[in-house]
């Protein structure tokens, strides 16, 4: 009996120490690979057809772009309230462009990631408290316990410093990116809306 439960004690330990080396393991190569290796994004699934409808649409309408190798582009759908609409802005940016000047200079939420086909859509939020934005949009999205890697996803290095060192960057005004908005008003989908600042709709 005593065996058994030393040999017990034994093997809980040897496990312990061999999934302790694979995490450490794994942090190492991912440090020495590369500098970053991003963040770990939940990946969410759509409940509301409709909603996957237009994702599926946007996907399509720009299928080109984001299957092109000569620039990263990455579509984004952003959770956005104004008043009693909920607002689901689309944004197709750089991979560059969709870190430093709309998540972290616009002050967006990373939520996650949703699917399709094999095109990933990166989840953002304007807003603040994870309880509300589970209230609002809980009936459209939920997670599924999965995650991904998205090496691209990263705090920038220089959010408050330009290229001369003690600068503030140089907050472009020519930077104008068009949006497309879908308005959800009393549990309908309204027909998109074209716009450079989806705040004002």
């Amino acid at each position: 009996m005593m065996r058994m439960v030393i040999k017990k004690h034994i093997k809980n330990k040897v496990t312990i120490l061999f999934t302790l080396l694979f995490i450490l393991g794994s942090f190492y190569s991912c440090n020495v690979s590369e500098k970053h290796c991003g963040f770990r994004l939940s990946e969410f699934v759509i409940d509301d057809v409709r909603l996957g409808s237009i994702i599926d649409s946007m996907v399509e309408m720009h299928l080109p772009i984001l299957q092109s190798d000569k620039e990263k582009k990455v579509l984004s759908l952003n959770f956005a309230r104004k008043d009693s609409a909920l607002l689901f802005v689309f944004s197709l940016r750089g991979e560059d462009e969709l870190i430093n000047r709309y998540i972290y200079r616009e002050n967006k939420r990373i939520v996650g990631y949703t699917n399709s086909g094999d095109i990933d859509v990166i989840l953002l939020s304007d807003i603040d408290d994870l309880s509300e934005l589970g209230q609002q949009y809980g009936r459209f999205i939920h997670p599924t316990g999965k995650h991904k890697a998205f090496k691209y996803m990263k705090f920038p290095e220089n959010l408050y410093i330009g290229d001369n060192l003690n600068t503030w960057p140089d907050f472009e005004l020519v930077y104008d990116p068009t949006y497309i908005v879908y308005p959800y008003i009393n549990n309908t989908f309204l027909h998109p809306i074209m716009t450079k600042d989806p705040g004002n709709i």
